[in-house]
């Protein structure tokens, strides 16, 4: 059970530092 979880949090860590870099590249090329 734990290891779900943590394997869990670590997806959704990971998606979000992608949406995140994806956000920073993008305001960069709309500046």
């Amino acid at each position: 059970m734990i290891r779900l979880v943590v394997s869990w949090a670590l997806v959704a860590v990971l998606l979000g530092y992608g949406v995140i870099q994806t956000a920073i590249t993008a305001a960069k090329l709309f500046q």
